[in-house]
């Protein structure tokens, strides 16, 4: 299991700020920096080697007053999916923190137990957390057009900025 040191947050957050709030702040260039949004918010990221491959990651409450989060994700995934899947976790703690629980696990495919609406919502999210739309319509406009040069921008895969930039109308 490799854990990341995440720094500690930076203190021009507010602890209580909305979980958005603080994501968005990250969000001023490309490629988003999902290690330090969870930094931010104080949460633990976790790469382990030992996950099973349909598991692509989890967030989970710990500590004794589970008052505190990790995300844990598959180390023998790409970066660029590990990298997605963290923007999933990040989306459940934003929008489902009350049903973390002990863990909201993500298989390969994004499924989940707690339901289809719920991971739809974490993955169109996820989307947006790694390409912002407005950071994705300047370059645009910038001239990269091609899904390629996009993926490589965002470290992201080639899937996912196909995708989102068919869902922004963009090529």
């Amino acid at each position: 299991m490799n854990m990341h040191k995440a720094p500690s947050p930076s203190p021009t957050f507010d602890r209580l700020a909305p979980a958005v709030e603080i994501i968005s702040a990250f969000q001023k260039s490309a490629p988003v920096d999902v290690d330090a949004i969870a930094a931010a918010l104080g949460i633990e990221v976790v790469v382990d080697d030992r996950l099973p491959a349909d598991i692509s990651g989890k967030i989970e409450r710990i500590g004794f007053f589970g008052d505190r989060y990790r995300i844990t994700v598959n180390g023998r995934h790409a970066r660029t999916r590990q990298r997605f899947t963290i923007a999933h976790e990040l989306a459940h703690y934003a929008l489902h923190r009350s049903l973390i629980g002990d863990g909201i696990v993500d298989d390969a495919m994004y499924r989940s137990p707690r339901g289809n609406d719920i991971e739809r919502q974490a993955n169109s999210y996820a989307a947006t957390i790694l390409m912002p739309a407005p950071l994705v319509r300047t370059y645009y406009r910038g001239g990269m057009k091609d899904f390629a040069s996009m993926a490589k921008t965002f470290d992201v895969s080639m899937e996912m900025a196909q995708i989102r930039m068919r869902e922004l109308r963009l090529g």
